[in-house]
């Protein structure tokens, strides 16, 4: 199948673009694993210091933000770090249930909206639908591994 070079470019473009959004969500979520231990350690030590005050201090800093402007009571602040923490600790990412083929299924998506492919995946057609053609011809100018199942599962699980 010849792919006219303004379709190739406008799928490069929509193929590169999820390509690096990807990478960003990948080095961001391994920053947010580094800071993991660090995030629950201090949360740990701001629940202790609380509990060790005694009743008197614990007055005194309720007194002090109920009458300081824009400030909340600390049990709100433990409250805010204690779902952060949970946030952060939170395994976030596609669990492996099988083979992984390094192929972006998401990018096959981006291509395919750049190229307004309404398909919604053959299944176990032995030939596939032209436009799954279409889209696998173009996917496999970007990405030499892309194959047609790649393009069957993008379409299938589009959102």
């Amino acid at each position: 199948m010849s792919i006219d070079d303004a379709t190739l470019a406008k799928a490069r473009a929509a193929w590169d673009a999820c390509l690096q959004q990807e990478r960003e969500a990948q080095e961001a979520q391994q920053r947010l694993t580094a800071a993991r231990k660090e995030v629950a350690t201090f949360h740990r030590r701001m629940t202790a210091a609380w509990e060790n005050l005694s009743e008197e201090a614990r007055a005194q800093v309720a007194w002090t933000a109920q009458h300081t402007a824009g400030a909340a009571p600390v049990e709100a602040a433990l409250l805010t770090l204690q779902e952060t923490v949970e946030t952060v600790l939170f395994e976030v990412g596609r669990k492996r249930r099988g083979h992984y083929s390094g192929v972006s299924l998401e990018a096959i998506r981006a291509v395919a909206r750049a190229l307004v492919i309404r398909s919604y995946g053959s299944s176990q057609r032995a030939n596939p639908l032209p436009d799954e053609s279409r889209l696998l011809a173009v996917c496999k100018a970007l990405d030499a591994r892309v194959t047609l199942r790649n393009v069957r599962n993008a379409l299938k699980t589009r959102k």
